[in-house]
């Protein structure tokens, strides 16, 4: 078995990983709507040429979130989607620090807050979440979760991704902005962390 079969029938095997681990006795769907990245209303103006993620100054970005809770400004997420979907695959490549390091960025997320890393893993969850703003050019951004060869799930919200994606079967991968570290309870009652992502695209990884 390669490594890949390997992560899907894992993945596919969920509902009984989460069952042995917490008590779970609902199906991974139902656990999965924990995960959604809460937007919260928190206005503030960035200049139009502001870069992609500002890390200085007293309007540096960083200062607007805090790791393990669920909330994501809407002003920065708004940017973000804004930002990331207008530039080239060619950019956001050469932007791209490699592989995220789970271990490393929960030791120290401000070393890794505001990059492009890649992650990938196998779909468990996709969804729409409507983009009210009419200065940013995309009408809704697919969010879900995927699960890296760990199981260890990762939170992601892009402008595109494939057509149709077959869930807890196709893998995929992103090169997106690492925002922060979410905590959310699964309707057992277990905390679970997870990096949150915003990205322009989902593809799926062979």
């Amino acid at each position: 078995m390669t490594r890949r079969h390997a992560i899907i029938a894992a993945v596919r095997s969920l509902p009984l990983v989460f069952l042995a681990v917490s008590g779970c006795t609902h199906s991974l769907d139902a656990d999965l709507v924990s995960t959604r990245a809460e937007i919260v209303e928190l206005q503030k103006k960035i200049p139009p040429e502001a870069p992609l993620w500002i890390h200085e100054g007293p309007d540096r970005f960083d200062s607007a979130v805090t790791d393990r809770d669920p909330g994501v400004p809407d002003f920065l997420w708004h940017h973000l989607l804004k930002k990331i979907d207008a530039m080239p695959d060619a950019e956001i490549d050469a932007q791209s620090k490699g592989d995220f390091d789970f271990d490393a960025c929960e030791q120290d997320p401000g070393l890794y807050r505001g990059r492009i890393w890649r992650v990938h893993g196998v779909i468990g969850e996709i969804h729409t979440e409507p983009v009210s703003n009419p200065k940013v050019p995309v009408a809704v951004a697919h969010a879900g979760i995927f699960f890296d060869g760990g199981l260890r799930p990762v939170i992601f919200h892009v402008t595109r991704k494939p057509e149709v994606l077959t869930l807890r079967q196709d893998e995929v991968e992103t090169r997106a902005v690492f925002v922060k570290w979410i905590d959310y309870k699964t309707k057992s009652g277990r905390t679970v962390t997870a990096p949150f992502f915003v990205g322009r695209t989902l593809r799926r990884y062979l």
